[in-house]
């Protein structure tokens, strides 16, 4: 069967908002994810989620070994155009290593314009609803928890970047399962249970 681009599309795009609705709150998009027959050397989840938020009126970057060849297939399918990090509404962190740059150089948006920040995309080993990082703030009842199969590094970035709200950047994670949690700016994340 196959990823049906208007009805599959928009339950990953539902998804990907109750997951931004939620923060901490694990999406799982395995059966669209599943239903994507393209042969890509990159974690079909994370190219699910682009689908669903990219096209011609966009613009991303591609964080990886090899992030040419991945802009390409991004390009090709969306149709969203290939930009600088800092100028790029959407960043794409796939492989280890590439969060924290990623985060680093993404733009935050204007006091006149925060909605101008970039949406950053970063592929992780893992996701669990129990974990490390306390998260509070909007969209959260008390306080949850998350673990983030990733390297060191990120959460001091993000924190950077984050530091004058409104201003700053959103993080998608997608596993490899094709589950997904977010992060908005306006989430708190504290290391430690």
């Amino acid at each position: 069967m196959r990823l049906d681009p208007v009805l599959d599309l928009q339950l990953a795009f539902r998804q990907i908002l109750a997951a931004m609705a939620s923060p901490g709150k694990i999406a799982d998009l395995g059966r669209e994810a599943g239903l994507l027959d393209l042969d890509v050397r990159f974690n079909k989840g994370l190219l699910l989620v682009a689908l669903a938020l990219l096209d011609g009126e966009t613009s991303f970057c591609v964080a990886s070994a090899e992030s040419e060849a991945h802009a390409r297939i991004i390009s090709q399918l969306t149709y969203a155009r290939a930009a600088a990090p800092g100028e790029a509404d959407f960043i794409f962190a796939i492989g280890a290593g590439y969060a924290a740059e990623a985060i680093a150089s993404a733009k935050i948006g204007t006091l006149i314009d925060p909605h101008l920040g970039a949406t950053l995309v970063v592929e992780v080993r893992s996701l669990e609803e129990a974990g490390p990082f306390t998260l509070s703030g909007p969209g959260i009842e008390s306080s949850a928890s998350l673990g983030v199969g990733l390297e060191p590094g990120w959460v001091a970035e993000r924190a950077a970047r984050n530091i004058e709200y409104p201003l700053g950047v959103d993080l998608l994670f997608v596993d490899a399962l094709s589950r997904l949690a977010a992060l908005p700016r306006t989430t708190i994340v504290r290391a430690g249970v």
